[in-house]
């Protein structure tokens, strides 16, 4: 394939993804690209965007469609990552998930994040996550509902060879997000957890993320989420993808309840 119809492919389906945009919450997708070329803002001053687009259909699937957890379960998802290097230590990350239950789209989440290196094994973390429903509207205690949050926090990234190894923690602040699947108990307060990536020259790769959910620092969980995303290259511009994800409570919730998704995952990206 020339470079013409090579860009002219990518585009073509690039748009259908955006034209398409309708399931995962509003946190980053974890996705380990250690051939990412970087070219830092502060060395070239130009901003050059790497990142993918994607697009998945998830069966079986029970995650519900809404912010009030309500609604058909979703089918579909479309979307970005887009990464700006800002300079070589620091990373600016911005994302969005869109849901589709099949016939039309129910929710988009925002993602954005600015991680620095302080030093060698040690970031800091700044982010914000905004779930928001499309054409029908959640209700908590008779208000417009949307999830929203901001969180600081640390991780301290390792790679050994093709290996990747990043445990993290971060503290949220201006959130209502609820401790529990049902949204009752109390707010969210910190998440932890670990991140593990592997990346094989020949074109495989494995992407797994999963944390615990508490209502008060430095406590165990309420709830735990975990997502596998695995990556056969197929050329340069378009990545198979197969992976599997859960949402699920730890404890009994105040109401009484305790409840699980999950997700398979099956589609593709086409990484830029």
């Amino acid at each position: 394939m020339n470079f013409k119809k090579h860009k002219k492919v990518k585009f073509i389906l690039a748009g259908i993804f955006l034209l398409l945009s309708p399931s995962l919450s509003a946190y980053e997708i974890f996705i380990y690209r250690p051939y990412l070329e970087k070219k830092p803002f502060s060395e070239e001053k130009k901003i050059y965007l790497r990142g993918e687009l994607y697009a998945h259909l998830l069966y079986p699937c029970d995650f519900p469609s809404y912010n009030d957890v309500s609604g058909p379960e979703d089918r579909l998802n479309f979307g970005f990552q887009s990464y700006i290097f800002i300079t070589p230590k620091t990373t600016f990350l911005a994302q969005l998930v869109t849901h589709d239950d099949g016939h039309k789209r129910t929710k988009f989440d925002w993602h954005f994040s600015l991680k620095h290196s302080l030093f060698q094994n040690f970031n800091l973390i700044l982010g914000h996550d905004s779930n928001h429903d499309s054409d029908y509207m959640s209700l908590r205690q008779e208000k417009p509902f949307f999830l929203n949050r901001n969180y600081a926090g640390l991780s301290l990234p390792f790679k050994i060879g093709y290996f990747y190894l990043e445990p993290f923690a971060w503290f949220l602040f201006h959130t209502n997000q609820k401790g529990h699947l049902d949204l009752s108990g109390q707010k969210l307060r910190q998440e932890y957890g670990l991140r593990i990536g592997l990346w094989i020259p020949k074109g495989f790769g494995l992407s797994l993320q999963i944390f615990a959910q508490t209502e008060k620092h430095f406590s165990l969980g309420q709830t735990y989420r975990g997502d596998l995303i695995m990556r056969i290259r197929l050329s340069d511009w378009l990545e198979l993808s197969w992976g599997a994800g859960i949402w699920a409570d730890i404890k009994t919730s105040p109401l009484g309840k305790r409840q699980k998704f999950y997700k398979l995952i099956w589609g593709l990206a086409i990484p830029f």
